[in-house]
């Protein structure tokens, strides 16, 4: 991990924007499910995409990593939103949000299907109240899963890395919430937030 392009200022000023964006999430889900669902934004930081993240992510063992494409910020795109949950994690929610047991040594299409729309809610809400700052008409794409070994799937971490707990019903579930931005964007995106005095390398590259 290296030095963060973010003052704990800026910090402060988004984990705003992102408490909002979780209030909207918990409300879709709870929607979605019929259960009562809290979402909670205990830290904020920034990361950069290498092995180190590692000891940052949720759980242990093999990870499902739920992104999606941000369409609207810039002309040249490159910005992703992404949900990251332990796969145990995962399996588990998934069993609360069906109301049946799911295979615990895989992740079967219902299953793909279930995490895929969590994911899908909670990347759109966030990007919802991030377009409301920016003062822009955000879209996301189509959702993609993915899930392996956790070194496999470190380069989805890049960026500013939110820290939440999921609550359905009285089980909490730790997850990540990661927005990765270009340098146009995340320079954008704090000027909206009231700074002007913002650093050039205020974002990563996109991770491949």
């Amino acid at each position: 991990m290296t030095d963060s392009p973010v003052t704990p200022k800026q910090l402060d000023a988004i984990r705003e924007v992102v408490n909002i964006g979780a209030g909207h999430a918990a409300t879709n889900l709870s929607a979605l499910t019929g259960l009562r669902v809290m979402i909670s934004v205990p830290r904020v930081q920034w990361v950069e995409a290498d092995t180190e993240t590692l000891v940052t992510l949720p759980g242990t063992g093999p990870l499902v990593v739920v992104s999606v494409p941000i369409i609207g910020v810039t002309d040249h795109g490159g910005e992703r939103a992404a949900l990251i949950l332990a796969r145990e994690t995962a399996l588990r929610m998934v069993t609360l949000m069906l109301r049946r047991p799911v295979a615990v040594d895989g992740i079967t299409e219902l299953a793909r299907s279930a995490l895929s729309e969590m994911g899908n809610i909670v990347c759109a809400a966030y990007v919802g109240v991030l377009g409301t700052f920016l003062k822009r008409r955000l879209m996301i794409g189509t959702p993609e899963l993915a899930e392996g070994e956790r070194e496999t799937l470190a380069h989805s971490v890049a960026g500013l890395m939110i820290e939440t707990d999921f609550t359905f019903l009285d089980t909490t579930f730790e997850g990540v919430f990661v927005l990765s931005h270009t340098e146009v964007s995340f320079s954008t995106l704090l000027r909206a937030l009231g700074f002007t005095d913002v650093r050039e390398r205020a974002g990563p590259a996109s991770p491949a």
